[in-house]
Parts: structure tokens; sequence; C-alpha cells
């Protein structure tokens, strides 16, 4: 028989830890929880970061710790009775350092031992990070004969994170709350993501060319990340895993249009033209209802109105012509 465990909720939040604070997500998370009042204790890796996007923000404190000396952080917080744990902190989630198989291991550890910190300082629910990227592995890796690419290592490592921090939880007894991340982008992120990388292209020149796009994908905007992972952290319910998405998943070729047509019209995009190797996941995997029905949270911007604000931030920055990752 299963066991069924339905806890609703935290109450209103008063304390709070985000590790990886000076991420992409985790600056925007940061923004939000500031915004309600909320105290956060924001973990940063090292005084070498530049702060300077949250350093000003409200009931912030910045604690610096790297993730490999986190059983300092008792003392270095004493804080205790935490409300929320947001572990977003991860090494290697872009480019070649996903198939970095000792870097993903150690991400592996500092999230067991980040849990074992969390209940030394009476922290009552873990929200995890997830990706896209494990229900990929999980939709292959099991088939005889399949090939995985070098992106299965980082995928491979938040599986064991995910169900690994969830066992350590239920011993400690930590609430636990796993987050699977849809293509986030949006002002402020500097990664040659999907949409950074077609945006470059097309205000650079180049040719647009593209996989056939028939693949299902779904984008979300940061701003509805953040309040995503905030709204399953408050709201959702205790060993749940839940999808963050926007609930208008589209074929990626009216994702590449949509693009285009706000860069310029009159730009030819050449679908078919890069051969297609990936994972064709199904529709159901980017099913958001259940963080819809257990939480009430539906994302607010669309994604025509979320790649006009990305663009028009990647002519201001000049980030176009930067394509570092």
């Amino acid at each position: 028989m299963k066991d069924t465990i339905i806890i609703k909720g935290t109450g209103k939040m008063k304390k709070v830890i985000v590790t990886g604070a000076n991420g992409f997500v985790g600056r925007e998370l940061l923004r939000i929880l500031s915004d309600r009042g909320i105290k956060v204790y924001a973990i940063i890796r090292d005084r070498e970061e530049n702060i300077e996007k949250i350093r000003k923000l409200p009931n912030i404190s910045i604690v610096y710790c790297e993730m490999e000396h986190i059983e300092m952080l008792p003392e270095m917080i004493k804080d205790r009775d935490i409300d929320v744990c947001f572990h977003l902190a991860w090494a290697g989630s872009f480019g070649d350092s996903r198939a970095d198989y000792l870097l993903q291991l150690r991400n592996i550890e500092y999230s067991m031992r980040m849990v074992e910190v969390m209940a030394q300082m009476r922290t009552k629910r873990f929200v995890g990070a997830g990706t896209l990227a494990e229900k990929d592995v999980l939709n292959y890796h099991p088939t005889d004969g399949a090939a995985p690419n070098v992106v299965s290592i980082y995928g491979t490592a938040k599986i064991a994170t995910h169900f690994m921090t969830k066992a350590e939880c239920t011993k400690l007894g930590v609430e636990h709350i796993w987050c699977y991340l849809s293509n986030t982008f949006g002002v402020g992120n500097t990664t040659n993501n999907f949409v950074n990388m077609a945006v470059r292209m097309m205000l650079e020149g180049k040719k647009a060319e593209f996989t056939p796009g028939e693949q299902i994908y779904d984008f979300m905007y940061i701003t509805d990340t953040a309040k995503a992972i905030y709204a399953a952290a408050e709201k959702g319910n205790t060993n749940t895993a839940y999808y963050l998405g926007s609930g208008k998943q589209r074929k990626l070729k009216e994702y590449v249009r949509i693009i285009r047509d706000a860069v310029d019209p009159d730009i030819p995009l050449y679908f078919g033209a890069i051969p297609f190797r990936g994972i064709t996941l199904s529709e159901e995997s980017y099913d958001a209802s259940k963080l819809m029905d257990d939480t009430g949270f539906c994302a607010e911007i669309s994604f025509e109105d979320g790649i006009t604000k990305t663009i028009n931030w990647l002519k201001e920055e000049g980030i176009a012509q930067d394509a570092t990752v």
C-alpha cells in the first residue's frame, strides 16, 4: 500500500535560506521574498561574485559560504526554525560541464549535506530545483540500445539528488518539495540557452538554421518561474514533485517563429537544416496542472511579451554580440 503524506503549506513564511542566491533564478526569487517582507539568508559562493543586483534588497542578509563548506552554516547563521530552504545552488548547469561526472557527483553530495545542515537548523521544508533533463533521462535511458548524450550525466545527477534528498529529508523530519524547472528565459540571463542563442543569431544576421522543430517545448519567463517556486514552497504538498510550466506548451518551431517576428519578420527560417538527435518528450511531460491545482499558481507573462522584453534587454546590454556562456 502506498503511503500518502499530505501536509498543506508552510503557513506564513518568515525566515528562509536560499542557496545559489546570486544566480539567474535565485536573484528573481530574492526579489519576491524581499517584497513579501520575508527574512532571507542569501548563500553566496564567495566574495568575488558581483552582488550588485541583490545587495540593496530589503530583508536580505548575504552569507558567504561555498557548498563544500556548507557544514559551517549553522555557525554562520545563528537563527533557527527556518521555514524553507530553497536549494538552487548547482555547479555545471550549462555547457560542457554538464558532462563532468565528478562535478555532478559533488553536486549530489553537497545537496545531501545541505539537507543534514537544514535539519540541524530546524528547517521545516526543503525545496529542490530539478530540471526537464531528468524526464529526458527517465524517458530514454531505460530503452535497450539507447545512446545517451552528455547532458544525461547532468540529468542523472539531478534524479539522484531528487530521490536521495527526499529520502534523507524523510529520515530527518524535513518536508520535501521538488520542482522541475521548465526552459526559463528572460532579462538577466547571460547564458547561451536556446532563446538567447536564437535571438543572437537573428540579431547578428546569421543564417537562421534549426532542427525541424516538431518537438513540444515549454518556455516560461523568469518572473513566473520564481513565483512558481515560491508557490510550491508556500502551498505545495510535501513529498511532491511539481513541474513549473506556463501551461501553454507548443512545438519548438512556433516559438522560433515568434522570436523571428519580434526581431524581424523578414528573416528566412531554415527548419530541418540541422538534424534532430535529441529526445522528444510527450505533451504530458509539460503538464503544469498539479502545481496550479495545489497552489493556485498561473503564469502571467506570455511568451510573446517575455520575448519582447528579452530582445530589448539583449540589445540594450550589448549581450547579443557576446555569446560567452
